[in-house]
């Protein structure tokens, strides 16, 4: 395709194209060849294309990739649908969700399609401008859903500035400071906490500190992404999550592959280990490239068992796969 013919097509069609095509990447050359065509959709556009997630119709910037991570791999947000799953069953009513950089609403919509009986409130939490105006246009309607605009840390006052560092996320990296709060303070009148989902691009372990009087009180599930290279990029520390969980009683730790497949179990935090896995993690060569975890925390009072967290079932049947024998 000339570069002239990419100028004539919309952008909304590109990316729905794109979008549609995905599954092209199961071979090594259909692969290669959509990751060429996406790279030159997101450089050469940008602004709002109208698409749909999870049924509904919504409005996403032009490189924002979470439609097409879920064609490609249908699995990659299962341990959050079973982590929901689980706590309602373990809690015995709906719970309230928190889901700090909640972008432009996917995960909303997502617990919302999958596991909506499950849920009674979802707290999005966003900082980046751009993002929480397309998180209210795409959910500030729904009944279940409060939105938050704000950037959270480990302490009230300052922190650097978001950033974009591509069309699908933001990360404090800025060269500036942007007044920062703290999940205490956010969600201090909050009668539930029940699950607790962290994706902030390495400063996970800030966001999580400062929620310390949040774990004490509810004693919440918590799922963080942790990818160790970004936690370099922003100078953050990777085992920093893992010691403010372990220092407020949590002693499970089920770890899942980016793609949303069970890992490994890993009881009280092993400092040896994970800079194991942190290495690995930073290692360019291979399949280990840009390798990351979803990791979830379960309090040592926590009712869960880490056999159910790990199985997946119910994730598994409300995507409408089969649970395993």
């Amino acid at each position: 395709m000339s570069p002239r013919d990419r100028r004539r097509i919309p952008p909304t069609i590109a990316y729905n194209v794109l979008n549609r095509s995905v599954k092209v990447c199961n071979t090594r050359i259909g692969a290669a060849l959509w990751g060429r065509a996406w790279e030159a959709s997101w450089r050469r556009w940008s602004g709002p294309v109208p698409t749909r997630i999870h049924g509904r119709r919504v409005t996403v910037n032009a490189g924002y990739p979470y439609p097409m991570l879920l064609r490609r791999w249908p699995t990659y947000n299962d341990p959050l649908v079973e982590t929901v799953c689980r706590a309602r069953e373990a809690a015995g009513r709906a719970v309230t969700l928190v889901d700090v950089g909640a972008a432009v609403g996917d995960t909303a919509l997502l617990i919302l399609d999958r596991a909506g009986d499950a849920v009674e409130a979802i707290h999005c939490v966003e900082g980046d401008e751009e993002f929480f105006g397309l998180l209210a246009a795409n959910v500030g309607d729904l009944p279940a859903v409060q939105l938050h605009r704000a950037l959270v840390s480990d302490v009230r006052g300052a922190e650097r500035a978001l950033q974009r560092t591509h069309r699908g996320t933001a990360s404090a990296v800025g060269d500036g400071a942007a007044a920062s709060t703290t999940l205490d303070e956010l969600l201090a009148a909050a009668p539930h906490v029940d699950v607790l989902k962290t994706d902030t691009d390495g400063f996970d372990g800030k966001v999580i500190a400062g929620a310390a009087g949040l774990l004490e009180r509810h004693r919440p599930a918590v799922i963080f992404e942790w990818h160790p290279r970004l936690y370099v990029a922003t100078g953050n520390d990777w085992k920093r999550p893992f010691d403010v969980l372990a220092s407020h009683g949590y002693d499970r730790f089920v770890w899942f592959t980016k793609f949303g497949d069970f890992s490994h179990v890993m009881l009280r935090p092993d400092a040896g280990e994970i800079s194991v896995l942190a290495s690995v993690c930073l290692d360019d060569a291979g399949p280990t490239r840009d390798w990351h975890y979803d990791v979830i925390a379960l309090h040592a009072g926590s009712p869960v068992r880490v056999e159910d967290v790990a199985a997946l079932r119910d994730a598994r049947i409300r995507r409408g796969g089969r649970p395993r024998p």
